[in-house]
């Protein structure tokens, strides 16, 4: 808490990167008003906000193999980023968003099927609420562990033994965007009391396909006082595991 202002202290600790194979990164992330879409960084950044209103924290993965993902990805965040003050929720803001994917396709052929996947953290001075569409995910550490609270939107069928990184057809069940038609939305989310201490993963498939959690619970364990090197060698675990898709890991410090 700051002064005799409802304001809350967050730092948030990023890394986004095209991965090992492809030749783009459709992946973007959103910290407070700061967007990054498209870009390498090569080492993390950490950014520290004070929240003292409707505030996100995501991650969007653009749909690989459609038309402008990166678009979509880009296009997610920014929206985040600008309407969240004003926002009546995170359900509601998604679903903006996905409206506007399609209203996008239909007046701009080359984004037809623009489509992105979305996770991430919607933060007040009082709650701590999560959201998520597609398979991007979202986790809570607690007490070394981590605690899946994200909800995949992936066919049952691709699902293997509950925290081991497995192949996956990159099939999502539903997306912001992304289908020939319109496709309403219906985003996963859940919130709790702001209690200060707690660490939160957010990240792409890139990093939960290729990195089971038990490795990552080690990482964060042997790096349990330094967000930077955590979340460097996350992205290290997942280019050593072949690196192929884009890679987004968003670490933060409540």
């Amino acid at each position: 808490m700051t002064g005799s202002r409802e304001v809350v202290e967050v730092t948030v600790t990023a890394m986004t990167h095209r991965g090992a194979v492809r030749e783009g990164n459709e992946d973007a992330f959103v910290i407070g008003a700061l967007t990054a879409a498209g870009v390498d960084t090569v080492d993390p950044v950490v950014v520290r906000l004070l929240v003292e209103e409707a505030t996100v924290v995501a991650v969007a993965d653009g749909l690989g193999g459609h038309s402008a993902g990166e678009v979509a990805s880009a296009l997610a965040v920014r929206r985040m980023a600008e309407r969240a003050p004003r926002s009546a929720g995170a359900g509601d803001l998604l679903r903006e968003i996905n409206a506007e994917l399609y209203e996008l396709a239909e007046t701009d052929p080359a984004c037809a099927g623009a489509g992105t996947t979305a996770a991430g953290l919607w933060l007040t001075p009082h709650r701590v609420s999560w959201f998520n569409v597609g398979d991007s995910r979202l986790y809570r550490e607690d007490d070394g562990y981590l605690g899946q609270v994200s909800v995949d939107d992936s066919p049952a069928a691709d699902r293997d033994e509950p925290g081991r990184a497995v192949d996956r057809t990159h099939l999502v069940l539903q997306a912001l965007g992304g289908a020939a038609r319109f496709e309403p939305v219906h985003p996963h989310t859940g919130t709790e009391r702001f209690v200060p201490g707690g660490r939160w993963l957010i990240c792409s498939d890139g990093l939960s396909d290729l990195v089971d959690v038990a490795e990552m619970e080690r990482i964060l364990a042997e790096n349990s006082r330094d967000d930077v090197r955590a979340v460097k060698a996350l992205w290290v675990a997942a280019m050593n595991a072949g690196g192929r898709d884009n890679i987004t890991a968003l670490l933060v410090r409540c």
